[in-house]
């Protein structure tokens, strides 16, 4: 019988190798017959997110553009994301671009409206949505409300005018406030004196904000925001920031009831993050998962598959299923995870588990070949240097690093490029390219309900189900960087095959006498 069992078990495996990847020879003729997707119409997506200015240059000036971001979409398709998030876009005196002087215009470096429309319809071509930065907490000093408003106190002796309380005047100095020049008044910059915080309160701010939405949801048909900075809206105060939320998303969701809605509530512990989904929005990003000191590395740099089990079931049991959540590991804020990672196999591992988690994933340009924060440099430009398609110093295409960086060394592209990578089985930007491959297989891995597993295996493996409308999939995690045997109830779990595999260091699977599952260090089994 044990033999019986084996052999069927061999027999699933193989099927189960031969049905796997983007896509595999179906005949001797070379013809490929691609692996079955099933993308749901909704907002759980795989985002990819973008900083124009280091990701792609088509006109040899140094700087990333709009067109570049619209020749790499086969690309970003290819490798299974599914939304974009464009770091903002408008015209700005800085290199990152987050202190706006004009909401309805682009940016000169980056292109034109005209290419921008271009980019958001060849994206939907091919089913990837694009939401952009809304930064609606600050303008920047050199915006005309600004100076305007400004020029109307010098002028009277007090705020008024058409912009007057588009901003936070008022007399009073302390490190939040800075001077309107040659007056008495200063004005509310919680981030420096070149972003003055908008007034939030104001009617006619909002009615602004409103119509910036509908411009863009309308007439360049984008597909939602990113929100910048939600706990500083009103600093201090959690209530009215979660009301000044509800109030944007549901005049978002009024103009374009499909319009996605992630915020940026850089805090640490879960309840505080939860507590902004009071608002409506749908998403607001997981940091506590994120970054070295997150749940994702930590279960990973410990071997821990216990933690995994346990990250995933109370995520579920403190967000609930109307949340969808935004996890990640690193994004132009934070350290790449290729800085924080030690070594390749827990780089692609982290990876791993980020894909297997429920909501929608984001993965910041470069991560998936393994870009690092150059030469562990901390700083803000460091973040942000150009992505390396090529292995070449100067070629068409390259983009200069942002202001304030040093020149780029060896220490900056720890990985081999694009081009490199993408022929190379093993390679890091494979490994991503598999396990997004996975989410768009199966919705139960971004959707489904968790239950998790821990008896009868070892602190390494992590055994879970997932389900989501009549799809129920197994995951199996073993966090050991050795081989490990892992116990499965196939009865109980529901499972017949053998349906996906990641492997952070190579292997195969493979099963013993009693038909337990024999894992590779650090890899990934989903059964079905």
């Amino acid at each position: 019988m044990k033999k019986i069992l084996s052999m069927l078990l061999l027999l699933t495996l193989l099927f189960t190798t031969l049905t796997m990847g983007a896509c595999k020879p179906d005949d001797e003729n070379g013809e490929e017959d691609k692996v079955t997707l099933n993308i749901i119409d909704d907002n759980y997506r795989n985002w990819y997110e973008i900083f124009v200015h280091s990701y792609f240059d088509t006109n040899n000036d140094g700087i990333g553009d709009l067109n570049g971001v619209t020749a790499k979409l086969d690309y970003i398709q290819e490798m299974g994301y599914n939304g974009i998030w464009l770091m903002p876009i408008h015209p700005s005196p800085t290199y990152h671009k987050y202190d706006v002087t004009d909401y309805y215009a682009i940016d000169p470096d980056y292109g034109t409206l005209e290419d921008f429309k271009n980019l958001v319809d060849e994206a939907h071509k091919r089913g990837i949505r694009v939401i952009i930065d809304l930064v609606v907490n600050h303008s920047s000093d050199g915006h005309p409300w600004f100076t305007e408003a400004c020029s109307y106190i010098r002028q009277n002796g007090e705020p008024g005018g058409k912009y007057g309380d588009f901003y936070n005047f008022r007399i009073t100095s302390n490190g939040a406030y800075h001077k309107v020049s040659g007056t008495q008044y200063s004005y509310e910059g919680q981030f420096w004196s070149g972003m003055p915080d908008l007034n939030l309160s104001s009617e006619n701010v909002r009615a602004e904000i409103k119509n910036i939405m509908k411009y863009w949801l309308i007439d360049y048909n984008v597909d939602g925001f990113r929100l910048d900075a939600v706990t500083s809206y009103y600093t201090g105060n959690l209530q009215d920031n979660i009301d000044f939320l509800e109030w944007l998303n549901t005049e978002a969701k009024a103009i374009k009831p499909s319009a996605y809605i992630v915020g940026e509530a850089w805090v640490g512990d879960d309840y505080t993050i939860d507590r902004y989904y009071e608002s409506g929005c749908d998403s607001f990003f997981l940091f506590t998962a994120s970054q070295a000191g997150g749940s994702i590395a930590t279960a990973v740099k410990q071997s821990n598959g216990e933690a995994v089990g346990k990250l995933f079931v109370e995520l579920q049991e403190t967000y609930g299923s109307d949340a969808i959540l935004a996890p990640f590991l690193g994004n132009h804020d934070t350290m790449r995870p290729g800085s924080f990672m030690p070594g390749v196999e827990n780089l692609k591992m982290a990876a791993g588990v980020l894909s297997m988690m429920n909501g929608g994933t984001f993965v910041y340009y470069g991560e998936e070949i393994g870009m690092i924060s150059k030469g562990g440099n901390n700083s803000d430009p460091a973040k942000r240097i150009a992505m390396k398609w090529e292995d070449k110093n100067i070629y068409e295409g390259c983009c200069y690093l942002p202001p304030e960086n040093t020149p780029v060394d060896e220490t900056s592209y720890y990985y081999p490029s694009v081009e490199e990578q993408m022929e190379d089985a093993d390679s890091i930007l494979n490994y991503y390219k598999e396990a997004m491959e996975l989410r768009n297989r199966f919705p139960s891995i971004a959707r489904g309900t968790v239950t998790y597993y821990p008896e009868g295996n070892s602190n390494y493996i992590c055994v879970i189900t997932k389900e989501y409308e009549g799809e129920k999939i197994t995951i199996v995690f073993n966090m050991d960087s050795f081989e490990q045997k892992a116990i499965l109830d196939k009865e109980a779990l529901g499972f017949t095959e053998l349906v996906g595999e990641l492997y952070a260091a190579g292997g195969e699977f493979s099963y013993d006498e009693d038909g337990n599952l024999i894992m590779p260090g650090q890899s990934i089994a989903i059964f079905k």
